[in-house]
């Protein structure tokens, strides 16, 4: 490996860090939003809490979602890839900035894929290198065509559980005393811990996958994730969760409906059973999305009117516009600034 080669890498490598901390204050304060908006835990014990669960689902997700990533294109094994992962990777760090700013809860990952086609058709490669894929059924969907199912059906699927599974609780409780919410609190921390897990589980695999790529690029062929990535990859996030974005929480945990200990549970067990059954599948959902959609699925399930819709239309306007956003931004850098890498490799 050249020495120039060897640099681009490492720039890479700290790029995707910098993607995973960004996605630690954007996701992680949605996954906050809805204990913290509830008053079941202040800031600090939440962040502890969602903290040691990333932590281990980064560790002990498997790899099913990374794969997914890698499957979206032809990546030749030629260093030239990691100038497209720096583009791609600087438009999405630069995407999550933006939005934290807003206090838009907006897509990572919808933002890491469009930064990542962006550079690609930007380099030159056209559409030809990028594997749409076919769909099947969900499970079953292959290369990019996964990738938008996962993202685009997960709020729906978010929404629906959000709402049903608040009727069935409601249903359940129907004769219970006021003293249930105390349960109901106490019930949202194990909840939070399963949401916490498939968040810690799905995304920072995503980040696992560049890493991976980027590796591969430069001739370092590794049959699996190595063990620092993955510890390299939590501790960005963990540091990014450490840093929460109060407008996002605001917005999820109180300006889209405002929440009781029985709409965080509700909202965090709906959310936990989405992630989890993505990040087996290898699915590769928007934690915030999925979790801000099963605030409106509870909130609709209750009291329709008591839904904040324009503030859910401001989140879907973002959430539309990141993919294509993201993709001009990378090609943009690309052209800008990083097409002189190709010169160097």
């Amino acid at each position: 490996m050249h020495n120039e080669t060897s640099y681009i890498l490492l720039f890479v490598i700290l790029l995707s860090s910098l993607f995973a901390y960004t996605n630690g204050f954007q996701d992680g304060s949605t996954v906050a939003a809805s204990i913290i908006g509830s008053r079941t835990l202040s800031p600090k014990y939440a962040v502890i809490l969602i903290s040691i669960f990333e932590f281990a689902g980064a560790l002990l997700g498997g790899s099913a979602v990374a794969s997914t990533v890698k499957s979206i294109a032809r990546f030749p094994n030629s260093p030239e890839v990691l100038a497209w992962l720096a583009c791609g990777m600087t438009a999405a760090i630069g995407w999550n900035f933006l939005t934290k700013q807003l206090g838009f809860p907006s897509s990572s990952t919808h933002a890491m894929v469009g930064g990542l086609l962006g550079a690609i058709v930007a380099a030159g490669a056209g559409t030809d290198l990028i594997i749409w894929g076919e769909y099947r059924h969900f499970v079953d969907a292959t290369g990019l065509a996964k990738v938008f199912v996962s993202l685009f059906l997960s709020p729906l699927v978010g929404f629906t559980a959000g709402y049903l599974l608040f009727k069935l609780t409601m249903l359940l409780l129907l004769k219970a005393s006021t003293r249930v919410n105390r349960w109901l609190k106490l019930a949202q921390l194990p909840a939070l811990a399963f949401v916490s897990f498939g968040h810690g589980a799905n995304d920072t695999q995503k980040v696992m996958g560049v890493v991976v790529l980027a590796l591969s690029s430069s001739g370092l062929h590794l049959p699996e994730i190595p063990p620092w990535v993955r510890v390299l990859t939590a501790i960005s996030m963990i540091l990014g969760i450490i840093s929460l974005a109060p407008r996002i929480v605001r917005k999820v945990g109180s300006n889209i409906f405002r929440l009781r200990p029985i709409h965080g549970f509700v909202t965090q067990a709906a959310a936990a059973a989405v992630l989890i059954y993505a990040s087996a599948t290898g699915g590769p959902v928007s934690a915030s999305q999925v979790i801000s959609s099963a605030v409106m699925g509870v909130g609709t399930a209750e009291r329709h009117k008591g839904v904040h819709w324009l503030v859910a239309k401001e989140m879907l306007i973002a959430w539309f516009v990141t993919i294509p956003g993201a993709a001009l931004a990378s090609a943009v850098i690309y052209f800008l600034l990083f097409s002189t890498f190709t010169k160097i490799l």
